[in-house]
């Protein structure tokens, strides 16, 4: 969405939005993980209403390096957006579209005649045709993402490297942005003037040189 909108207060709006959502997806999921691996180590300390200092000490040794590690993980890899849009890509369709009607299948075939649900031609016809859309949506979103991050691969940078594309309104930084038109025309303008004081030096140095060989061939 960013990418589709010019520099303004929209722009900064819509960042914004993101930047709770994001807190906000990584909260839930962070509570998830991080409880998972605290009741695999300590099952005594993992319970969310305990406020003994030793469970809060307990839970925070194990959401501070989380964090660290997450932090960690997206400055070291320079293209941490399109990896993320790779996964996306790979297993989104997979864990939502594709394994639930498989699971489905695989019970309506092991339950019994009179626990097996009805499932009627037309249910069967939408669930084949999403999990088709799902397997096509996997295949060609992946291959895109593959396509995007071996064309961009010169240009990445390396870990921890800062880019400013999408954040800074500078030509520099943002030339093909939406609502940057101009630096192309700058950048045209700077050409031309470039061309035009080279063809200005040849033509003075060319003068020059005609002037001198003139003199030359004129003195005694």
């Amino acid at each position: 969405i960013n990418e589709n909108l010019p520099f303004n207060t929209t722009l900064q709006a819509a960042a914004a939005c993101l930047v709770i959502h994001m807190l906000i997806s990584y909260l839930i999921k962070g509570v998830v993980f991080c409880r998972a691996i605290l009741t695999k180590a300590k099952e005594k300390y993992a319970n969310p209403d305990d406020q003994r200092k030793r469970s809060m000490a307990a839970w925070n040794a194990v959401v501070i390096p989380t964090l660290a590690c997450a932090w960690l993980f997206a400055n070291l890899v320079p293209f941490f957006g399109d990896a993320v849009d790779l996964l996306g890509a790979s297993f989104t369709p997979l864990s939502c579209w594709v394994m639930p009607i498989v699971m489905f299948v695989r019970y309506y075939v092991d339950a019994d005649e009179e626990e097996r649900p009805k499932v009627s031609i037309l249910e069967w016809i939408v669930m084949a045709a999403e999990m088709a859309l799902g397997l096509v949506l996997m295949v060609l979103g992946t291959k895109s993402s593959i396509e995007t991050i071996v064309s961009k691969w010169q240009v990445y940078g390396y870990p921890f490297e800062c880019h400013c594309q999408g954040l800074w309104s500078t030509c520099a930084c943002s030339a093909d942005h939406y609502g940057m038109d101009w630096c192309e025309i700058t950048a045209l303008a700077n050409a031309s003037l470039a061309n035009a004081s080279a063809m200005g030096a040849t033509l003075a140095n060319s003068s020059l040189g005609s002037a001198i060989a003139g003199s030359l061939t004129g003195s005694p």
